[in-house]
């Protein structure tokens, strides 16, 4: 039963996190929601990347028996290096929604740098240490520890936004999305590799990595809400008269 169940979360879960992507960025198709450019090009790396994930199989097939093993290989290097380039992405947004939570405070804005810097050296360690070389694997554990840097700074982000006597619902919700999506894959990464090929725990590293994403999916929906665009536009407005 449980192998059933992986299958089928292994087959339609992927169609579900693409439709709720097309969603989301159908979003970025109203003016007012494109002044987060990172958070449009992330979202679609990320819907190429599940596309990309959902037809792999399909496309495999195409190639000759004796060519798979290095079309996959291929595949597998190119798109763990994609989903590294993704969360940089997101840690850039990060970071920028940071500053701007900074400056609604009043406080200075330097830190940013210094995270940023911060953010750079762990990234560079961690490939270095697992062996800084292009491969499917150190690139997954590389992309694992800057997962849970992101965590832990998504966290210092919150205790910005909670000193605020107003809140930005649509930066609160963009916060919550990001805390949801890499606290879920941290804890997915985490749960899979005790797995050791035993399916239940497999099914449930899935089920909390799935989960988490489509709550994510769901906060930057509303996020980028037109009612929340126009909040926005007119707090800004406000702020310069």
């Amino acid at each position: 039963m449980a192998q059933n169940f992986y299958d089928v979360l292994s087959k339609f879960g992927p169609i579900v996190a693409l439709l709720l992507q097309a969603v989301v960025l159908y979003r970025f198709l109203d003016r007012r929601n494109r002044n987060y450019p990172l958070a449009i090009v992330f979202t679609l790396v990320l819907f190429l990347l599940t596309l990309a994930g959902v037809f792999f199989e399909d496309i495999r097939k195409l190639f000759p028996p004796d060519s798979s093993t290095t079309f996959v290989r291929t595949f597998l290097l190119a798109y763990s290096g994609a989903d590294l380039f993704m969360h940089l992405l997101l840690l850039g947004l990060m970071l920028q929604l940071t500053r701007t939570t900074l400056k609604s405070l009043d406080l200075g804005t330097r830190i940013v740098i210094p995270l940023a810097l911060i953010s750079c050296l762990i990234g560079i360690s961690a490939y270095q240490y697992f062996g800084a070389e292009l491969t499917k694997k150190i690139l997954l554990q590389t992309r694992q520890v800057v997962s849970f840097w992101m965590v832990l700074l998504n966290l210092y982000w919150w205790t910005l936004l909670l000193r605020k006597r107003k809140l930005d619902r649509r930066v609160l919700l963009l916060s919550a999305g990001i805390g949801l999506m890499m606290t879920g894959q941290v804890i997915g990464d985490g749960i899979q590799s005790m797995s050791e090929s035993r399916i239940w725990i497999s099914l449930g590293a899935i089920v909390v990595m799935y989960s988490t994403h489509f709550a994510c999916l769901y906060a930057w929906y509303n996020a980028f809400s037109p009612s929340y665009a126009l909040g926005e536009a007119k707090s800004l407005n406000e702020s310069l008269t």
